[in-house]
């Protein structure tokens, strides 16, 4: 376990950044192999960027190629959540320029949240769009000028927000249940969770703010596949091989 992750990851507020930062890596076709690292501006973008892509999706790779059995393709949205600060990831199946597939393409916005709810609906369809309208450009070029382009945007409609009011609701049994245990624990555990609201990202902020409201201070995963029935929650710092769940038919 890295000491600086509990000290560190999602802390970068309390240290003066500010504003939206949008990141872009992993796979894409006008690279021969992993494409430039596009927007990693904050200490915990880089730190998102080892944990997830070059630790866990890497060993997400190498068991692919070593079983060779059927995985769930990449297509999941990631909230990664600490008080008020936040990583919203998208991840999509993609390819290098060599045809090489085992890695997705990521893209990754880190901000200080105001309101979930508001910011989701927001940033979960732009990120969408960004990453599935970049992974169908053919240049380096034209990747880098998209990126600067939805930063500028993203940033721009971030800071416009306005704030929210709460959200008196009680969390379920079961999504209560889950979170207590998640703050409890030692170790990266992962639980699931129906979609219990009207939509995922309406799940997904309430169980942000019923997670605020516990007063736990590890940070929150929670974890939306395009085509799953349910939320993946986890806390804490996981190991490369948590993050097979990603994958699991």
């Amino acid at each position: 376990m890295d000491p600086a992750f509990q000290k560190d990851f999602l802390r970068d507020f309390r240290r003066g950044n500010s504003g939206l930062a949008l990141a872009l890596f992993g796979k894409h076709p006008a690279w021969n192999d992993h494409m430039d690292d596009f927007g990693l501006a904050t200490p915990t973008l880089r730190t998102c960027k080892r944990l997830l892509y070059l630790q866990g999706l890497a060993a997400n790779a190498a068991r692919e190629q070593s079983e060779a059995a059927p995985v769930t393709p990449y297509r999941h949205s990631l909230f990664w959540l600490r008080e008020r600060e936040a990583v919203l990831i998208r991840l999509v199946e993609s390819e290098d320029g060599r045809g090489r597939h085992f890695f997705p393409l990521v893209a990754a916005a880190h901000l200080e949240l105001a309101d979930e709810d508001r910011a989701l609906r927001l940033l979960l369809p732009a990120l969408r769009g960004f990453v599935d309208a970049g992974r169908l450009l053919g240049s380096r070029e034209a990747v880098s000028d998209l990126h600067q382009r939805t930063q500028a945007q993203l940033a721009a409609e971030i800071r416009h927000l306005p704030g929210g009011e709460g959200r008196p609701e009680a969390p379920s049994a079961e999504e209560a249940a889950v979170l207590k245990e998640l703050a409890a624990s030692g170790h990266f555990m992962i639980r699931r969770v129906p979609v219990s609201r009207y939509d995922p990202v309406d799940s997904i902020a309430f169980l942000a703010t019923a997670w605020r409201t516990l007063g736990s201070d590890r940070p929150l995963l929670v974890a939306c596949g395009d085509s799953d029935p349910a939320l993946t929650l986890a806390a804490g710092e996981p190991e490369k091989a948590d993050f097979w769940f990603l994958r699991r038919p």
